[in-house]
């Protein structure tokens, strides 16, 4: 009984790391889509006004997506880069 309640546990961690990685960053970057083309917007006079705020949410999110990319391309080289350059990264021993 144990075992399964183990293997319960560890599935449930997966289970939200799946999510969260899977979904959240997916929905991070349309909500920086979203805010960058509110970004600006033309009046009928023809003048384009800038929405400062949606600009600075377009970019923290878009900051925040290739943060998580250069995250995940050097979690998946980490064995890698600890045998050729000694750089032992997220816990690589």
């Amino acid at each position: 009984m144990h075992t399964l309640w183990l293997n319960l546990r560890e599935l449930w961690d997966v289970l939200i790391a799946a999510l969260v990685l899977g979904a959240g960053v997916p929905a991070v970057f349309a909500f920086a889509v979203r805010w960058w083309a509110n970004g600006e917007t033309v009046d009928a006079d023809g003048g384009v006004r800038r929405n400062h705020l949606a600009l600075a949410g377009a970019f923290v999110c878009v900051v925040l997506i290739v943060v998580l990319v250069i995250c995940g391309i050097l979690f998946t080289a980490k064995a890698f880069i600890a045998h050729q350059f000694g750089i032992h990264l997220f816990g690589q021993s």
